[in-house]
């Protein structure tokens, strides 16, 4: 993990914190090449107020040709096309800027253009220290070391790849959602509006108890008419199917099976058409 300090003057930080965008020219491509997600970034105001404003997370890096910044949509040409998303950890509203923004003089950062490193890793605890003292925030702790998380479970990473696909699709998605007449909880469902029922309904069962999820899929579907999917395994799938074709033979023709691989090729495609559209400006 690295430590950028980001520079610009106060209407082009105003345009970059609304779209949580950054970019620079073609004479810092080298440096904008090593940027990698996770890379900490400190928002620098050069003029007129000299100081840093905010830190972020570096998330995505691409090259676009569509103007963003005023000088570009002034000139009809883009000025600043390797570009990189940014998730904003803290940020200071622009009215505190003048009285809050926190200078580099004790820390002595060269500051050379629109990006620049900061390889000192104790430079910038203390620095994202004294941010923390002024704003009463924990910055610093983006540049610690952090405990090793245990990696989700299959059901845990279906169930979060589900939520995601559905946000992205443009439906109100809810994780463990209560039936109105039974104590059971549906994995996720995907709604088209906050007051109507759910839409889509999923049940991820890897290795437990199919015939409780097929029960609560068919209760779905019987009270709301809803579309139900389980998600399974691969191996399960001969299983499934004998359940279908005796006790749940009723909802035989409407259940979807996807299995743990279909979600996931499934995730990948969507995430990267989002992404390109994204970055084509057509979202």
């Amino acid at each position: 993990m690295r430590s950028w300090l980001l520079v610009g003057d106060e209407e082009n930080w105003e345009r970059a914190l609304a779209e949580n965008i950054w970019g620079v020219t073609g004479v810092h491509r080298k440096t904008w090449e090593r940027l990698e997600s996770g890379d900490v970034a400190l928002f620098y105001v050069k003029r007129p107020v000299m100081g840093i404003i905010g830190v972020g997370v570096i998330k995505t890096k691409f090259k676009q040709d569509k103007p963003l910044w005023r000088q570009e949509i002034k000139s009809g040409k883009v000025i600043w096309p390797y570009r990189f998303e940014f998730e904003v950890k803290y940020a200071l509203p622009p009215p505190d800027w003048r009285n809050k923004a926190v200078g580099l003089k004790e820390f002595k950062v060269k500051i050379m253009g629109g990006i620049n490193p900061i390889k000192d890793l104790k430079k910038v605890e203390r620095l994202l220290a004294k941010l923390d003292r002024k704003w009463n925030t924990n910055l610093v702790n983006l540049v610690k070391p952090q405990p090793i998380v245990k990696p989700k479970s299959i059901h845990e990473d279906m169930k979060d790849k589900l939520i995601e696909l559905g946000r992205l699709e443009g439906f109100i998605v809810e994780k463990e959602y209560l039936f109105p007449d039974i104590r059971e909880r549906l994995d996720v469902v995907w709604r088209r509006v906050p007051a109507s029922v759910p839409t889509y309904v999923f049940e991820v069962q890897i290795g437990g108890n199919l015939h409780q999820a097929l029960t609560k899929l068919k209760h779905a579907h019987d009270i709301w008419n809803s579309n139900i999917f389980l998600i399974i395994k691969d191996e399960d799938q001969s299983r499934v199917k004998s359940l279908l074709s005796g006790a749940f033979h009723e909802i035989s023709e409407v259940l979807k099976v996807l299995t743990v691989r279909m979600i996931n090729e499934l995730y990948d495609l969507q995430r990267r058409d989002h992404e390109l559209k994204r970055k084509a400006g057509l979202r």
